[in-house]
């Protein structure tokens, strides 16, 4: 049996090497585009049920998936052309000259008087208090500066990849039958057991997905809600950058609400501050521990704790993706290896290929 093997892989040698280097060099290429694909995957998972819901309603497979690519795209895309003009119109106002300068006054007129306090209590040098803030202040606005650069360097790939991202959603979904057709062919599952693996990863996408969004509505909501009470800031431009912002794992909508009390101190409002203080506390709490609540509450059973360490771990390893591959990944862990495991332990009995076409 093994001359055999060794005469079948001499005979093939040059196909078997031709084949790998095909391959590798193929995903060589795609290198770039690794995440961007991962994400449309993720996504044309979590929307597939929505494709046979409008299938079922008599809409061709085509036109379903035309339907979600678009109305994803606009969901995208409404947001950011609402911060875009609105914050082009806010930053214009405080930009000229008289906002700036009395902005600078508000900030300069506290600090003075702040470090005239400590200066008496603690016997500080005033002189050499002022010279250390005005240190610290550039510093951080160097900071600030560079990172604001950075992000504007960053737009173009940004809007790159989320474009490969939505054709990597439309494609997948519109070859959904195909692609399952693939994973019957060479996976060759037994026993019902391709129905039950694409069946896990499915309903994981959806769950990941949509409790992700959950999460960050609410902390939006919550940071949006603060701000309309305290009347600081733009309640639409707070709602969205906190909902972005969101799905960054422990920073969260932290940031947003935070910087919406900076601006009521500034302006002399205390109560309106804390009360922003306090709700920034209480968006940090929504996004650590409702998240990975809620992502542990799907179809299989992840323990909460594994579920925080896969989306912190997730981000530190590939970043912002990482808050959907790590949830992912543990939920095949949890879910997908039990029936993989189960194709080389199986009962004893016939076998059942799982040869019946079916939706990915």
């Amino acid at each position: 049996m093994s001359e055999l093997n060794a005469d079948f892989i001499f005979k093939n040698i040059f196909k078997i090497v031709t084949a790998i280097s095909i391959i590798l060099a193929f995903a060589f290429i795609l290198t770039p585009f690794l995440i961007p694909l991962l994400l449309g995957g993720i996504l044309a998972m979590a929307f597939s049920p929505f494709v046979a819901f409008f299938m079922n309603r008599g809409w061709s497979r085509r036109l379903s998936v035309i339907v979600l690519s678009l109305g994803i795209f606009i969901l995208g895309m409404t947001p950011v052309t609402i911060i875009l003009m609105r914050g082009t119109k806010i930053v214009t106002h405080f930009l000229n000259e008289e906002s700036l300068l009395i902005i600078k006054h508000k900030i300069q007129d506290k600090v003075d008087a702040l470090l005239a306090n400590f200066a008496d209590i603690y016997d500080i040098d005033l002189s050499d208090a002022h010279d250390k803030f005005d240190s610290l202040v550039g510093t951080i606005g160097k900071w600030g500066l560079d990172l604001f650069s950075n992000f504007l360097s960053q737009i173009p790939n940004v809007a790159m990849l989320s474009f490969i991202t939505i054709l990597s959603f439309y494609f997948f979904l519109i070859d959904e039958v195909r692609i399952r057709k693939w994973f019957d062919r060479y996976f060759n599952f037994t026993n019902g057991n391709g129905d039950r693996f694409i069946s896990l990863i499915k309903a994981s996408c959806n769950e990941i997905f949509f409790s992700n969004v959950l999460t960050g509505f609410i902390q939006a909501s919550v940071v949006a809600t603060g701000a309309f009470f305290s009347h600081t800031g733009d309640v639409f431009i707070v709602f969205f950058c906190t909902f972005f912002l969101s799905f960054i794992p422990v920073i969260g909508a932290g940031p947003v609400a935070f910087a919406v009390a900076a601006l009521a101190f500034i302006d002399g409002r205390v109560g309106a501050g804390i009360a922003m203080s306090v709700v920034g506390v209480i968006a940090g709490i929504v996004d650590n521990l409702i998240r990975p609540y809620l992502t542990s509450r799907g179809e299989v059973k992840v323990p909460v704790y594994v579920s925080f360490l896969s989306i912190i771990g997730g981000v530190i390893v590939i970043g912002l993706p990482g808050l959907f591959l790590g949830p992912l990944l543990a939920s095949l862990t949890y879910g997908a290896l039990p029936i993989i495991i189960d194709e080389f332990f199986q009962k004893e009995g016939p076998e059942a290929p799982n040869d019946q076409p079916g939706i990915l």
